[in-house]
């Protein structure tokens, strides 16, 4: 059974693990094996701005059975920055669930635009979602390329 919920500070550890795998597991369709192996390595290369991250901005685990198997973070309130599934629960609809979470804690605090960075593989999700192409860059980094997808999606006004 799934459910979501906020962050606990003890999911830090869990969220390290689910980003490095989603990245090894799903990665390779896109991308080069060093590709991947670096940008798996995140959490554990960066682990500060990993942990700030998660910590500083809205973030929502999935869990299955009280273990974390998804989460995502909006930071800042326009940005949704990390989406990301532990492989063996991808196609189940998480994904979906946190979007849909994360956009609506982003309207309701007055967002009307939602921005997120996707890769070559979560560009085609987020076009699904409504999300539109508004710019790309190519990002260096340890000597590998990565093309990333500047999308945006406009969100519905709240009212109060």
């Amino acid at each position: 059974m799934y459910l979501m919920r906020d962050f606990k500070e003890t999911d830090l550890s869990s969220l390290e693990l689910i980003y490095h795998d989603a990245v090894m597991e799903q990665g390779r369709r896109g991308y080069s094996d060093a590709q991947v192996s670096l940008w798996a390595s995140f959490p554990y290369l960066y682990p500060t701005d990993f942990r700030t991250l998660v910590q500083t901005g809205y973030t929502r685990v999935m869990a299955f059975y009280q273990i974390p198997v998804a989460f995502a973070t909006l930071y800042p309130d326009d940005h949704l920055a990390l989406l990301y599934v532990l492989a063996g629960h991808a196609g189940r609809g998480l994904a979906g669930r946190l979007c849909d979470d994360i956009e609506q804690e982003s309207a309701r605090r007055g967002v009307a635009r939602l921005r997120t960075d996707a890769s070559l593989l979560s560009r085609p999700v987020f076009e699904q979602r409504g999300y539109r192409l508004i710019d790309q860059h190519l990002v260096v980094r340890a000597d590998q390329q990565f093309t990333r997808f500047v999308m945006e999606k406009a969100l519905p006004l709240q009212t109060v």
